[in-house]
């Protein structure tokens, strides 16, 4: 009977950690800060219970196929929804890139839209500066998560990240080291 018990336990747990997301659209971004730029990378994952609102606003004319044109309106729109400053000045995000899944993937739970985006900023000055992010895509879907990657950059030392509890608004403290001479 134990054993029986047990598989039985095993077996709820393993279709568990198998399962798809949804009914939510995971919105998780990765900001990267540099003295001269800031790079967002994107991945957006619409639960099965959504795909069917979502598709309908990238495949605009419902061929069952995205083109490299829904591909990039749709990428901007996000962009569009973020808001991005760094010491209170409003960044211009750019795409770069954009990558969609094939549509069966994305009516499964498995489709990840993968984006993108750099701001080209004045090299900074040494000392405190916050980075702040807004994310409005969709909210009404949505789930978010944001979080700084280590810095490629010597010169930058993440001090420390705030979110507030839909992780829809965060703040970035980060320090630029002074340039010292050789």
């Amino acid at each position: 009977m134990k054993r029986c018990l047990l598989g039985c336990l095993l077996l709820l747990f393993a279709a568990d950690m198998r399962a798809h997301r949804l009914d939510e659209y995971l919105q998780a971004v990765r900001v990267a800060v540099a003295t001269h730029r800031v790079d967002l990378s994107l991945e957006l994952t619409p639960g099965v219970a959504i795909a069917s609102k979502l598709l309908p606003r990238i495949d605009k004319d419902q061929d069952g196929q995205i083109s490299s044109e829904e591909r990039d309106a749709y990428a901007r729109r996000v962009l569009k929804d973020l808001r991005v400053a760094l010491d209170k000045k409003t960044l211009t995000l750019r795409l770069v890139d954009a990558s969609f899944p094939e549509l069966r993937e994305v009516r499964e739970g498995l489709g990840v839209v993968r984006i993108q985006a750099t701001a080209s900023v004045s090299p900074l000055a040494s000392g405190r500066h916050t980075l702040k992010l807004t994310n409005k895509h969709l909210p009404s879907l949505s789930v978010y998560q944001v979080n700084a990657l280590v810095p490629r950059d010597d010169a930058i030392q993440i001090l420390g990240q705030s979110r507030d509890k839909h992780q829809k608004r965060y703040r970035l403290n980060f320090g630029v080291k002074p340039v010292t001479p050789r």
